[in-house]
């Protein structure tokens, strides 16, 4: 045999080789082609084809949704949210403002008023001795005073409604620690067609459609928004955020900033750095004007417009508004007491259940 010969016979047994390991990799790949179609009665699994059989036998001969299941949880969870709903609205209720008397009239509540606001303008602060300067009526001015007007009967619920909330704000403010009111703003209150009376109420019905949307407004949380001024220390604004807070009448306050009184650290700066600039050509060293620059400091501490905040008032201004969600007294009450029931019963049945284990 010659030296190709024996060459054409080598590379012929390694292609023989390589198209035997082709093959058998090519066997094995439609092993498993055929299988993942058919599936394997050995291992027990389904093939595509099987699981495409039903699928589509599922889909089209067949109607899984609804189902009972699935409706009965909907049901449920409805319930629940329902439930949860209702025992929020009734916690956040709890300070709802009382309704006007029904025999309410103009004069007798700017009597009344006129009472109120007196007794507020002599509560203790830091204007004289009292909370708030001469002849301040606390957001009412139009119907008190020199040129006050008595009220109109249609105005009445809205005024009694703002007048209790700005008069528990005030008593919030006093018992809080405020050195001064400075501002009380009632803002006005947006109505609609169906609720404004100078329109004659063009989108009311009649008969019964009336009572039912009246019935509805009615049930629908309402807000007062009034803006602020006061005069307060820093330990004592955060008390009034806590008062807020802890109210059963729900406040909402919707933005506040403040400012320092006096003179402003703004303002003592520039000056103090103005007064550095025009010495600048004295013949004082270093060290002096280091010493000097210190002492400033230190009067600043002092003063608290830095390290003390206690010492130093501040004017606050705020947004405030007071929600009412339409909620009779009788019917928060009923619904407290039957949450307090549900409760001790599902405490009772708690402690009821380690005995009923132990006798079985």
């Amino acid at each position: 045999m010659t030296k190709q010969q024996k060459i054409g016979a080598c590379l012929g047994g390694v292609c023989g080789v390589c198209a035997l390991v082709l093959g058998w990799f090519l066997y094995s790949a439609y092993a498993d082609y055929q299988a993942a179609l058919e599936g394997d009665e050995e291992e027990g699994t389904e093939g595509l084809i099987a699981a495409k059989e039903k699928n589509n036998k599922f889909y089209t001969q067949s109607n899984p949704f609804p189902s009972t299941d699935s409706i009965n949880q909907i049901e449920s969870n409805k319930a629940v949210y329902a439930s949860w709903i209702d025992h929020s609205v009734v916690l956040a209720a709890r300070g709802d403002l009382p309704p006007p008397p029904s025999d309410l009239d103009g004069t007798v509540f700017k009597q009344s008023l006129f009472e109120q606001v007196t007794k507020m303008q002599k509560l203790p602060g830091g204007v004289g001795g009292r909370i708030c300067a001469d002849k301040f009526w606390f957001g009412f001015d139009q119907y008190l005073g020199e040129a006050g007007k008595t009220p109109e009967r249609i105005e009445l619920p809205l005024l009694h409604a703002q007048f209790i909330a700005i008069t528990n704000v005030v008593d919030l403010l006093h018992s809080s620690g405020v050195l001064e009111i400075r501002k009380i703003e009632r803002v006005a209150v947006q109505m609609d067609d169906a609720d404004d009376p100078s329109r004659g109420g063009s989108r009311r019905k009649s008969g019964k459609g009336k009572t039912d949307q009246k019935a509805e407004a009615d049930s629908e949380p309402k807000h007062f928004d009034f803006n602020l001024e006061y005069v307060v220390r820093a330990s004592a604004f955060v008390k009034v955020l806590n008062g807020l807070a802890k109210s059963p009448r729900f406040y909402v306050v919707g933005d506040f900033s403040f400012e320092h009184e006096g003179e402003s650290l703004k303002s003592r700066l520039d000056r103090a750095a103005s007064a550095s600039a025009g010495g600048g050509s004295s013949s004082r060293g270093r060290r002096g004007r280091g010493r000097d620059r210190d002492q400033e400091k230190s009067e600043e501490a002092e003063s608290g417009v830095v390290t003390n905040p206690e010492t130093t008032p501040i004017l606050v201004r705020m947004k405030l508004s007071v929600y009412d969600f339409g909620k009779s007294k009788a019917y928060v009450e009923g619904m407290l007491d039957d949450a307090a029931k549900d409760a001790a019963a599902g405490a009772a049945k708690d402690a009821a259940a380690p005995s009923q284990k132990e006798g079985k």
